[in-house]
């Protein structure tokens, strides 16, 4: 009797119990419906977006696009599928609609710093906005993500300290588009120039590129701060010797400044680049301002050393002809040629020349 009334008892209060979480749990869907139904789209939204990552990795863009949209009709803060969504229109350079998507991510997450980058430079390159580009590297510098680092995982300060110079450097860019738009204004191109080298010098503390050193170089070679320049081209020589853009505008300097030997050797270099990399046109203009700068060290007295240069190349070491072949019509060197340019293009010409100048 006991055991039937104790199990009468036990029964009931599951019930009851049971029951109650029942009307508990309707009661909660009745007071948060609106929250849950966030909850339901916000998973529909998640699982568009995973398809759509799908697609992009793919590069089956206008499904991935379908997909994004399809995502933030559910969900419009997911401020990831906008950003892809802003990334695959730059791709069909509709950059205005990039534009939105990039600053509608900003929106919902403000500290995304990559975003504002990329926000930035679509400003910057395809809508000429170059003040409103550089205000956006600021914020993106300026806006310092919740440190996390998680051993072999996570470390998002080096994350930062990498997109801070990317800002930077960008930004430098920015500053030199500025200056060429001035036009009369010296004064006013001076000015965005030194903050261009002023940007490149800040980037290079989180990089060192070949991409900055170049364009740090430049600056100062359109401000005619030569040794400067020079040792900047060095430094990018040093990082990508088979880059023909730091040797090419190096030769220029070099001939601007009468180092007639130095700029010889640069436009030699460049040259030999570019007809290995098969670019006929560039070749040819290269070897022709080659040409001039041969004359002019003739005109300056430097025929002897013309002479001795092209004979020590045959006798100690240099290049000879039957290391060079052309097939198709492309140069192709042979391992031996290959070790010689790896060894001798990291060799900046009027590195020490440049190097003392600026000591004084």
């Amino acid at each position: 009797m006991k055991k039937k009334i104790f199990e009468f008892f036990k029964n009931t209060t599951v019930r009851i119990v049971s029951i109650l979480l029942l009307i508990l749990f309707l009661l909660s869907i009745f007071l948060f419906f609106d929250a849950y139904v966030r909850q339901v789209k916000k998973g529909i939204s998640f699982y568009y977006v995973y398809r759509g990552d799908k697609y992009y990795k793919n590069n089956k863009t206008q499904r991935a696009i379908d997909c994004y949209k399809k995502a933030l009709s559910y969900y419009p803060e997911h401020y990831r599928a906008r950003y892809n969504l802003a990334n695959i229109y730059v791709v069909y350079e509709d950059y205005y609609s990039a534009l939105s998507e990039y600053a509608k991510a900003l929106q919902y997450k403000p500290d995304f710093m990559i975003a504002r980058i990329d926000y930035a430079l679509v400003l910057s390159s395809a809508t000429f906005n170059h003040d409103r580009a550089i205000e956006e590297y600021q914020i993106a510098i300026d806006k310092k993500p919740k440190w996390v680092y998680i051993p072999f995982f996570i470390n998002n300060r080096k994350t930062y300290k990498y997109n801070t110079g990317i800002a930077y450097y960008n930004m430098g860019l920015a500053y030199r588009a500025k200056s060429l738009l001035v036009g009369e204004n010296k004064f006013s191109a001076r000015e965005y120039l030194y903050s261009a080298i002023d940007s490149y010098k800040k980037a290079l503390k989180s990089l060192k590129k070949y991409e900055i050193y170049y364009n740090l170089a430049l600056a100062h070679q359109l401000l005619k701060n030569n040794e400067e320049a020079g040792l900047n081209y060095c430094k990018a020589i040093e990082l990508a010797p088979l880059r023909y853009e730091a040797h090419y505008n190096l030769a220029i300097l070099l001939r601007d400044m009468k180092l007639y030997r130095d700029s010889l050797e640069e436009f030699k270099k460049a040259g030999l680049i570019l007809d290995v990399d098969g670019d006929s046109i560039k070749t040819r203009y290269i070897y022709d301002v080659l040409s001039d700068v041969t004359q002019k060290m003739v005109l300056a007295g430097d025929y002897n050393y013309l002479v001795e240069h092209i004979d020590e190349n045959k006798h100690k070491g240099g290049y000879s002809a039957n290391e060079l072949t052309y097939v198709g019509g492309k140069l192709v060197v042979s391992d031996e040629f290959d070790r010689a340019v790896l060894k001798n293009f990291k060799t900046c010409s009027a590195k020490v020349h440049f190097e003392n100048t600026s000591e004084e």
